[in-house]
């Protein structure tokens, strides 16, 4: 999400703040349905601001100066929640403003009993009190004189209070299914709390489009959104609680061909077409990974031309001491499918992918422990003892397997 993002000239409380392609493209639309929105304030209200503002360009400037203040208002709403996650200790990457609202991105939610919920909660906290704040300012006797301004001011206090309730609506990844889910794992382990927040997010979000379809567009793109993310939010917490525990060294593809840098192109061209590979990765005279070279870099490189020149030297790599969700993190971070493991001494000791993560997760989803049979089989022997046969096929073991082998007996 978010790949496309402006980052703005200063920070708030030391949090990056980002404008997202999104929101400039439909800033131009949100400022003239403000400006409509405005205008229907004041023909049904006693204002006594002129309607006829409402068809010259003056009120373009208006409607600016009040999405302004919206912005403002979603900007705070988010500094709320990011500073309440600050003190369960969560590194808050940035702020981030699109067409939808703001996105507050943490490293991850905090994983303390009901904190989840605290965090949510101080969001729609904050957009209560500046709702109360404008509408205290609009009721000043000295709006009177000023009432473009008091119109300002009552607009963001409608605005305000209808993002504070708008946003408790039980959905991920809304605040109010944020809370329901913390609730729900006071009593669940954090992964069914998911779920079953995220099957009531979907209720809510046909719920939502279904009214879209009587006119409104804004709804019909929050149902979308709440249903696209809300499934990644699930994936996002079954993958970090089956995954935790693991290491990278324990996943990884050992068995992997890696070419040296001074191999010619010709020599590398025919392993393309032997190992039915589209890549390798490059290794120096001592096994240190220094880069990696595919199919689409040999293009007009000379057959004689040393690998290293026509490698890319721009290599996602992880430690293989590494846990399992950092490489599940890192990602999605950098929209990588695969990520070389290297040893301390930058030597490469295999590779990691999407499938291998997705696989350990299916095991473990089936009741399975996820095991390393290399470490095993090192260890015992070390110890003098041969390896089970269970250790010499896939490496899992279940986790409720009962101990006396009679149990599987039973009779021709």
């Amino acid at each position: 999400m978010f790949r496309k993002a402006f980052r703005l000239p200063f920070r708030l409380a030391g949090i990056p703040l980002y404008l997202d392609i999104s929101f400039l493209i439909v800033l131009p639309l949100m400022v003239w349905l403000t400006t409509q929105n405005l205008g229907a304030m004041v023909r049904h209200s006693a204002s006594p601001v002129d309607t006829g503002i409402f068809h010259g360009p003056a009120a373009l400037l208006l409607g600016l100066v009040a999405v302004a203040g919206l912005f403002a208002s979603v900007v705070l709403h988010e500094l709320g929640h990011s500073l309440t996650a600050r003190r369960y200790g969560v590194h808050v990457r940035r702020i981030t403003l699109w067409f939808l609202g703001g996105v507050a991105e943490f490293e991850e939610m905090p994983r303390q009993r009901g904190a989840e919920a605290v965090v949510a909660i101080a969001g729609p906290l904050v957009s209560f009190a500046l709702a109360g704040l404008f509408w205290a300012v609009t009721a000043l006797p000295i709006l009177d004189a000023a009432p473009y301004a008091q119109l300002i001011t009552g607009y963001l206090f409608a605005i305000n209070l209808m993002l504070g309730l708008f946003n408790l609506l039980p959905a991920l990844p809304m605040d109010g299914g944020r809370i329901l889910r913390s609730l729900l794992a006071l009593r669940l382990p954090r992964a069914r709390a998911t779920v079953i927040a995220g099957n009531v997010a979907k209720v809510v979000a046909i719920g939502m489009g279904v009214v879209g379809l009587m006119g409104n567009l804004w709804l019909i793109l929050l149902a979308f959104f709440i249903f696209s993310a809300v499934r990644a939010e699930t994936r996002q917490e079954v993958a970090t609680d089956l995954l935790t525990g693991l290491r990278v060294a324990d996943l990884m593809n050992a068995d992997v061909r890696s070419i040296p840098a001074a191999m010619s192109v010709g020599e590398l061209s025919m392993l393309f077409v032997t190992q039915h590979k589209t890549s390798f990765p490059v290794v120096d005279d001592v096994g240190r990974l220094i880069g990696t070279v595919g199919v689409e870099q040999l293009r007009d490189a000379h057959p004689e031309m040393p690998v290293w020149q026509a490698m890319s030297t721009r290599v996602q790599t992880i430690p293989e001491h590494a846990g399992a969700l950092d490489a599940f993190r890192l990602m999605g971070r950098l929209d990588c499918p695969r990520l070389i493991v290297v040893d301390p001494a930058g030597r490469m000791t295999g590779i990691v992918s999407e499938g291998d993560l997705v696989r350990a997760i299916q095991v473990r989803m089936m009741g399975f422990q996820v095991v390393n049979p290399t470490s095993v089989q090192v260890q015992r022997a070390v110890a003098g003892i041969s390896p089970s046969p269970t250790e010499l096929g896939l490496g899992y073991t279940h986790a409720d397997a009962p101990r006396d082998p009679q149990r599987y007996a039973r009779p021709l």
